[in-house]
């Protein structure tokens, strides 16, 4: 699997600084609401909102990573392994990772906050 952080290495679109290398990535369990107790409802509906944008992100930047990998493949050798998506489309997806994740962090603090005496 290639290195996330090589993604902004590509020719073209350079607006993007390089990503740090990602773990493996575990996938998370739902809290069930019935299970819970009335009063932690909102909080466990922000948790599992929470886990779809980490998981969502974590699943396109092994999209990103496979893509990477093809066109990689596609510039050592003669097959047919053209990458999905070019320079701009992968900067793109990268920057949308970012700004889920920078929304993601902004809920974080804001529960945070109003746990906060």
């Amino acid at each position: 699997m290639a290195n996330a952080s090589n993604a902004g290495t590509d020719t073209g679109c350079t607006c993007t600084p390089p990503l740090p290398a990602i773990h493996q990535f575990k996938p998370f369990e739902w809290i069930e609401g019935e299970r819970i107790d009335p009063s932690h409802h909102s909080l466990a509906a922000f948790l599992n909102d929470a886990r779809d944008v980490v998981q969502g992100t974590q699943t396109l930047i092994q999209l990103l990573d496979w893509d990477e990998d093809r066109r990689d493949a596609a510039s050592s050798s003669a097959a047919n392994l053209a990458p999905l998506f070019d320079a701009c489309q992968r900067n793109a997806l990268q920057r949308l990772l970012s700004a889920s994740l920078g929304l993601l962090h902004a809920r974080i603090e804001r529960q945070c906050e109003a746990l906060a005496p």
